[in-house]
């Protein structure tokens, strides 16, 4: 079990968002590279994990070999990614998860951890009264 504050964001229009996110690295085992700790957004509504192309890139994944999933964003807009099976690291804690990696997942926000590959794996509890999050 481990607890993880919300992380507090500056909003538009003077109101600030608390997010779910949680420090990941992630492992390539085919390479053997591993990432230095990134932050990664908790997505309910999110079917899948997702990373953008730069950190697959960076581990040594060649894509071109793979064929991509198409997905459709909450605002209709579709996307596609490249599915590769990954090791992550979190509190003190790994396990390989699927990930899809496209390059409209943003540098800024680079990994989605979803429904498929974390929340299937976990039991996560969301307290926004207390700006915290809870993955057993």
């Amino acid at each position: 079990m481990a607890k993880f504050p919300y992380i507090i964001i500056p909003g538009k229009d003077q109101e600030d968002v608390c997010l779910p996110w949680i420090s990941v690295s992630l492992n390539y085992p085919k390479t053997h590279k591993i990432t230095s700790p990134i932050w990664a957004l908790i997505d309910s509504g999110a079917d899948s994990c997702l990373c953008c192309l730069e950190i697959g890139q960076w581990l040594g994944i060649k894509f071109k070999k793979q064929p991509q999933k198409v997905f459709t964003a909450v605002n209709g807009e579709q996307f596609s990614g490249f599915k590769e099976r990954i090791k992550m690291f979190f509190s003190g804690k790994k396990y390989f998860c699927d990930f899809y990696f496209s390059k409209s997942i943003p540098v800024k926000s680079p990994i989605i951890l979803g429904q498929n590959g974390f929340f299937d794996q976990h039991k996560i509890i969301f307290n926004l009264p207390e700006k915290e999050l809870e993955v057993i």
